[in-house]
């Protein structure tokens, strides 16, 4: 009987434990709980949030641990900042909100660094500022030779916050990637350099887990998977980009982005191939919790409506967006090779641009 009580005890405790642990990402420590106020040391990434769902953001300093700092809301409990243990971690001065049962500060695994400094004005030095320095899953690898320039990621590969980068070749469409990702490879916690080439392909199922591009070549990344794979971009950071971040190729994929930031100016955030070689569709965009911190000079997402692509967007937050500028959502009409394309202007509430007007805020 006695032995009965005990294991249910331990069940007890082991259950917390995760559900404690949730509260940050794994390997990661807390500093402080929501409405106090941390310090950390210069560029460290701190992540705010609870049960799984966390924004990142570079800070240097003194901070409040809240929303606002974060530019972003998880709703439903009280969040927390933590950081990466092996960081040089941080402290927590005040005494906001204080949450009774629980002082004592766990863990937390990196996961995303949406990059932004402290600097008030120039968003394209605000992006190269960010730090991805962080541990990684059990399940993950060491950085090593799988983190150089022109390499193929397979399995679950952390690059340490590493920078690499090879030549850039301008806009030129045919440049090797930086990086390709094998179908069900992950890389995480890597920076790219202004030497971005085509960025990273995605060949299949992939993750993309706190990249930051320092300044994009030709695209930041491109999704070449097929029928039903998936392209997870999971916080990180991209500043600068001629054309566009994100280039999605593969028909009947989607490409998910998550906890995303953009610094300086932008072409596009995401373009669905106009012109592929046998192009058709769907390409599926799945967005949720981005930050356009810098301008677009185009347009932020183009789909081809006559392929059947689909983006959804929910809490897209804009600097200083007007209704129209930039048009968020263009239906356009996707062609073979050689044959003129046409942009048919901006939509809402489609069965195509999934996205309401209450979707996007300006800031």
């Amino acid at each position: 009987m006695k032995l009965s009580h005990i294991t249910v005890g331990v069940a007890a405790v082991v259950m917390a434990a995760s559900v404690w642990a949730a509260n940050r990402p794994k390997g990661w420590v807390t500093i402080c709980k929501e409405g106090a106020a941390c310090s950390v040391a210069a560029n460290t990434n701190v992540a705010f949030g609870r049960a799984d769902q966390f924004i990142y953001k570079t800070l240097s300093g003194s901070f409040t641990c809240n929303e606002a700092t974060f530019g972003g809301k998880i709703p439903g409990g009280v969040n927390e900042c933590s950081v990466a243990s092996s960081s040089s971690g941080g402290s927590s001065s005040s005494s906001s909100s204080s949450s009774s049962s629980s002082s004592s500060s766990s863990s937390s695994s990196s996961s995303s660094s949406s990059s932004s400094s402290s600097s008030s004005s120039s968003s394209s030095s605000s992006s190269s500022s960010s730090s991805s320095s962080s541990s990684s899953s059990s399940s993950s690898s060491s950085s090593g030779g799988a983190c150089l320039p022109g390499s193929t990621i397979n399995g679950t590969v952390d690059c340490g916050g590493v920078t690499i980068g090879t030549a850039c070749g301008g806009q030129d469409e045919g440049q090797q990637p930086v990086l390709k990702v094998a179908n069900g490879g992950t890389v995480k916690n890597l920076r790219i350099n202004a030497n971005a080439a085509d960025g990273i392909h995605c060949q299949g199922n992939c993750t993309l887990e706190n990249v930051v591009w320092e300044d994009v070549c030709e695209d930041a990344a491109t999704m070449l998977g097929t029928s039903g794979q998936v392209m997870n971009i999971v916080g990180g950071s991209a500043n600068n980009a001629e054309d566009k971040v994100f280039q999605h190729n593969g028909k009947g994929s989607t490409i998910k982005l998550r906890n995303f930031n953009t610094y300086g100016s932008i072409g596009k955030l995401w373009q669905s191939c106009g012109n592929c070689s046998n192009n058709g569709g769907p390409r599926n965009l799945d967005l949720d919790g981005v930050n356009i911190n810098g301008s677009v000079s185009s347009y932020l997402l183009r789909l081809n409506y006559n392929y059947g692509d689909k983006a959804t967007v929910r809490n897209l937050r804009i600097k200083g967006y007007k209704a129209g500028a930039p048009k968020v959502c263009v239906q356009a009409i996707g062609v073979q090779p050689g044959e003129p394309q046409t942009n048919n202007g901006e939509f809402w509430e489609t069965q195509w641009c999934d996205i309401r007007r209450s979707d996007v805020t300006a800031f």
